[in-house]
């Protein structure tokens, strides 16, 4: 694994994390509630993040074997889903794959909502977790996967003190700049889905090259 390929990956982990969006739904989540409670949310929330991505590096691939789906099963559909995400953030409108105001809702009267719906569906969603597969796939070697694990606990980490001083960022930046990045972001993963679905439409159809 390169350099540029990891910076490529740091990259596309951070697109499909979408921050400022996460930020802005984890405030919701969190905006009756006291300071203390927002940064132990935040704390649970990295640890989470850490934990789900480090499974899909080191398990996703045996868990699609064990399944039977192919990697360019799996890379096409995570084209699809990443358009769809794409598409949504572009739109400026959640995800349908990620909660809705109901579950908003019921998450507020939890005692916790850093695990669901913070870090599955909203952070770590099925694109960073095709993401996640996908690289641990083409770079299987175990100092790679190493290399990756690393890079997801800097993510972690970085997204872990987004949320922490959460309130402070959005005051700072505002929320319509929020919105115009989230936008941005949303054209990228487009990008990224027509990449991934082209390339598994090929591993599919080899009569295609």
């Amino acid at each position: 694994m390169s350099y540029a390929d990891s910076i490529k990956f740091l990259i596309a982990m951070i697109v499909m994390m979408n921050p400022l969006g996460s930020l802005s739904i984890f405030l919701q989540l969190t905006h009756r509630s006291p300071l203390k409670f927002q940064r132990q949310m935040a704390i649970r929330c990295g640890f989470s993040m850490l934990g789900f991505m480090a499974l899909s590096v080191w398990g996703g691939g045996q868990l699609l074997d064990m399944m039977g789906i192919t990697i360019s099963s799996f890379r096409f559909a995570g084209g699809i889903i990443l358009l769809l995400v794409g598409l949504s953030m572009l739109q400026s409108h959640e995800s349908a794959l990620n909660n809705t105001p109901e579950d908003n809702i019921a998450a507020e009267n939890r005692e916790s909502i850093a695990v669901v719906p913070m870090t599955l569906p909203i952070i770590i969603g099925p694109g960073a977790i095709s993401t996640l597969v996908l690289a641990s796939n083409d770079y299987p070697l175990f100092q790679y996967k190493l290399w990756m694990t690393v890079i997801c606990a800097v993510l972690a980490l970085g997204m872990c003190l987004m949320l922490y001083f959460g309130s402070s960022i959005t005051k700072l930046v505002g929320e319509s700049v929020i919105k115009v990045i989230t936008r941005i972001m949303g054209m990228v993963i487009m990008a990224l889905a027509v990449n991934m679905l082209f390339s598994g439409l090929l591993g599919l159809i080899p009569a295609l090259r």
